[in-house]
């Protein structure tokens, strides 16, 4: 008999935007209606990441001690995360200290009983926000600059006129917050970017809000204005501390060795790996070995104050190029927003450890000496590369991008398979969220940075109550990576923030044609290096992910797609992935005001380098290019056709019941809108399902009779769903770690947007799986359908239900575990297991 979760659960399992919550603030007693107000003394200690000094500092503290908020349970505010639009209201609300009894639900999202109700409904009551079209208020979706601005316009109701000299050429008067916007910048509550636009379209974030609260609520009490903007500081990050950025973690492994890679914020004199005796060794042990080490790459040293015996393998240093912070940053001491992106010095460090041949686990630590001191990691186990004939446990992951439940993910994956259980790493992409921003890697303040979470370092607070710190993990086995959609940073000229960088790729056509309007300006003398480096920082790079690993390399893709071997396992990874924009398709080309994948913004329609270009692909996979050709010699290849099984990594596939799977996986097709005398008057874009190049090209060449490929491994979508073709071979994206953007098929009742007229409906997918394949329900315990409570749902798609997956070499069996974590006592359950052919 298969078994179904109770009610209370699947209703869980389906909700969409899983977001921490801060802990409420009760509002001061007294219902004047009037604002809250600086209280007179406030001895509430700063939040963790509020310290003195940081941006936005003396806003926050304002609002701490209003009792507009009282931040998360972890004791941090978390400036740089994006608000929702519940918390916007509450926050609103909370400010004017309104006498509000709601009364019946407005919304069937935000129903009584659920986070931010009362304040949601005062909203709704005094008309400050209507909901959107469909009747919902989706209280968990982030909040639009211009739409908050608008929250606080309605709320106040002012009487003062805007000053008519005050406009930003990216908000016109047919904008819906234009109104707002400007009486917010003629009272000086905003001054918008540096290049002289508000961005109405971009999400707020929670130190923006406590900025634009502050300064509104000077100007509505003048005799207490609230508080003053903070100094600015020197826009550079400090130059770090004596210690590892990161434990060591294992990369490339061959036979009879391995590669060990570790990162500091000090670039340091000396780094090493030790193996053999190293369990008991200090940083006054190695002393009297620096000098004998300092001129040797590798060598054999006696402990002397133990008369212990280890070997020194030498690490090569490099700085990593394009890592950097903003203010979006979570970070204490991250840049204020007007110094825009700043520099953040990332140094990486690697040695190549031999003579591994029948050694087994071998214990090693890694030393760095920083300012003259040597700082040791803890001891650790690396080994050479598995053979055909040796067991493997590889962890199937992809979308951490920075996620609430990937740490419980990955502490629980450890503790599943045991200290040292996972052998290897198989990663589809999405890795962090924004690849140049170097907290998401290292050390970001809200305990879901990348490595830390591999390692066992992350200490994330749950919504829970727990505390989880991942897995210690990539210290023990090597990682394997594919490249997904956040791996690839967009241009990086002219962007005053690491976020606007990474929306704005432009197609490397596009920069090179841009190139050569101005080449005689940049580069007078043709240098091909000059050349090259304006194109990519005009386009797009994945240059800080190809700096931070080492993997194994193609001749034609490099460390963008290659083949490696992990005992009898033969894995193929792809770079398949294009940029993400939203869906806003508008009929009516003057009312388009942001780029999305359907269109172009009606004021960039004469410069290409402003606009989108649709959801573009990065990398082809067209037959007939280089990675193509590459996969088909790949596939022929004896590695590939005598190993026993064989992996396709990617981090978009052809199969797949998410949002993210539509539109088509095709090249854009541009259309020009014209009025009657030619002009263009519009741009927009329709991706044609005949041009699929997931299902035109490659499926065809890896999942045809007779195929090598036994499993398809892909990511993006933020859920659980297999399939399985008439030739064998399986399709599994177990990317559920972190929130979900639902399931579309006819028994989760939700059905993907289909753009009207005048784009062609027939291309676009509302329901099931583009490739086709029926998708197949979980082995061992599935959940019931809401549509249909009588049948099983063939998918995970949840925001408190996490996924992690074990591919056992050996046995050929893939096992999927699936956890509770809302649930502080659940322990991982079995969902499904499927063999390989």
């Amino acid at each position: 008999m298969q078994r179904k979760l109770p009610a209370a659960a699947l209703a869980g399992l389906m909700t969409i935007g899983f977001l921490a919550t801060p802990a409420t603030a009760t509002p001061t007693e007294s219902a004047t209606g009037q604002p809250a107000g600086t209280t007179a003394e406030c001895t509430a200690a700063n939040f963790a990441d509020n310290q003195a000094g940081s941006q936005y500092f003396e806003h926050v503290r304002w609002m701490q001690c209003s009792g507009i908020t009282t931040g998360y349970a972890d004791n941090t505010y978390r400036k740089g995360t994006d608000i929702d639009r519940g918390e916007s209201m509450a926050f609103v609300y909370r400010y004017l200290n309104e006498d509000f009894t709601p009364g019946e639900a407005s919304f069937p999202d935000a129903p009584a009983g659920s986070t931010h109700f009362e304040a949601i409904e005062w909203g709704a009551a005094e008309e400050i926000t209507t909901g959107y079209e469909d009747g919902t208020f989706q209280p968990e979706r982030a909040v639009e600059r211009g739409e908050f601005a608008s929250f606080l316009y309605r709320a106040l109701d002012p009487t003062t006129e805007a000053d008519p000299d005050v406009n930003f050429p990216d908000v016109a008067e047919s904008n819906t917050h234009h109104d707002a916007i400007i009486w917010l910048a003629s009272e000086g509550i905003s001054t918008g970017y540096k290049d002289g636009n508000f961005k109405a379209k971009d999400p707020i974030t929670r130190g923006e809000v406590a900025a634009l609260m502050s300064r509104l609520d000077g100007v509505i009490n003048p005799e207490d204005p609230g508080t003053p903007d903070p100094e600015v500081p020197e826009p550079e990050m400090p130059a770090g501390e004596p210690v590892l950025l990161t434990d060591p973690f294992l990369q490339v492994p061959e036979v009879g060795q391995t590669n060990v890679a570790w990162f500091t914020e000090l670039k340091g004199s000396q780094h090493w790996v030790i193996t053999g005796d190293v369990y008991g060794l200090t940083a006054e042990d190695l002393m009297p070995t620096v000098d004998k080490a300092t001129n040797s790459r590798s060598g054999v040293f006696q402990s002397e104050a133990n008369n212990t015996q280890f070997t020194v393998t030498k690490a090569e240093t490099t700085q990593l190029s394009r890592t950097a912070e903003d203010a979006d940053s979570v970070l204490s001491d991250a840049p204020a927003k007007e110094d825009g992106i700043v520099s953040r010095d990332i140094f990486r460090h690697e040695a190549t450890v031999t003579g591994l041949e029948d050694a087994g686990e071998v214990e090693y630590r890694v030393v760095s000496l920083l300012d003259g001191k040597p700082v040791l990691s803890e001891t650790f186990t690396l080994e050479d590369a598995k053979t055909a004939e040796e067991d493997a446990n590889i962890l199937l992951t992809s979308d951490h991008q920075a996620k609430n439940n990937t740490p419980a993910n990955l502490e629980w994956a450890e503790t599943v398979f045991g200290p040292g259980g996972i052998d290897a790493v198989f990663m589809a992409g999405d890795l962090a969220n924004v690849p140049d921003r170097a907290s998401e890697w290292f050390d970001s303040e809200n305990g879901l940075a990348f490595f830390p979470g591999l390692q066992g370092n992350a200490g994330f607070e749950a919504p829970n109550g727990e505390t989880y710190d991942g897995g210690e993990i990539i210290q023990h086995a090597p990682l394997y990576t594919a490249i997904g959609n956040h791996e690839v940073q967009g241009r990086i000229d002219g962007m005053t923030s690491l976020n606007e960088s990474f929306n704005s790729p432009v197609p490397r056509e596009v920069a090179e044609a841009e190139y050569e309007k101005v080449a005689g300006e940049v580069n007078p003398s043709g240098d091909e290096q000059v050349k090259e480096q304006w194109i990519e920082d005009n386009s797009f790079s994945t240059t800080t992910y190809e700096e931070l690993f080492s993997l194994p390399e193609s001749e034609a893709g490099g460390e963008q797609y290659y083949a490696t071997t992990v005992g009898n396992t033969r894995l193929i990874s792809l770079y398949s992935t294009r940029i993400w924009r939203s869906g806003t398709a508008d009929s009516d080309p003057a009312a388009r005001q942001a780029a999305s994948r359907f269109q172009e913004a009606a004021d960039t329609l004469d410069d290409p380098m402003a606009q989108g270009h649709g959801s573009f692909i990065f990398e082809t996979l067209a037959v007939d290019s280089d990675q193509y050709r590459w996969l088909q010699d790949e596939l022929a290849s004896d590695a590939t056709t005598e190993a026993e099984n064989v992996v396709v990594m990617m981090h978009e596939g052809p199969q797949g019941l998410g949002d993210n799977v539509t539109p088509a996986f095709a090249e854009p097709t541009k259309i020009e809108e014209k009025d009657a005398e030619g002009n263009v008057t519009g741009i927009r874009y329709e991706y044609e399902a005949k041009n699929n190049k997931l299902l035109t090209d490659l499926t065809p060449l890896i999942d045809a009779e007779g195929t090598t490929v036994d499993l398809v491994f892909n990511g993006h979508s933020h859920l659980w769903n297999r399939f399985e073709s008439e030739h064998g071979v399986n399709y599994l994206e177990t990317s559920n770690v972190g929130n979900s953007y639902g399931a579309y098929h006819e028994l989760s009742g939700d059905s993907r947007p289909v753009p009207g007229a005048p784009w062609n409906a027939d291309n676009y997918v509302e329901q099931g799986s583009p490739g086709g394949l029926e998708p197949i329900v979980p082995s061992e315990r599935p959940f019931a359908s809401l549509v249909d409570p009588d049948q099983d749902a063939p998918y995970v798609a949840s925001n408190d239900y996490s996924i992690f997956t074990n591919l056992d070499t050996q046995a050929g069996s893939v096992t999927s575990f699936i956890l509770d974590t809302k649930n502080p006592d659940a322990q991982p359950e079995v969902l499904d297991v499927f063999m390989l052919d």
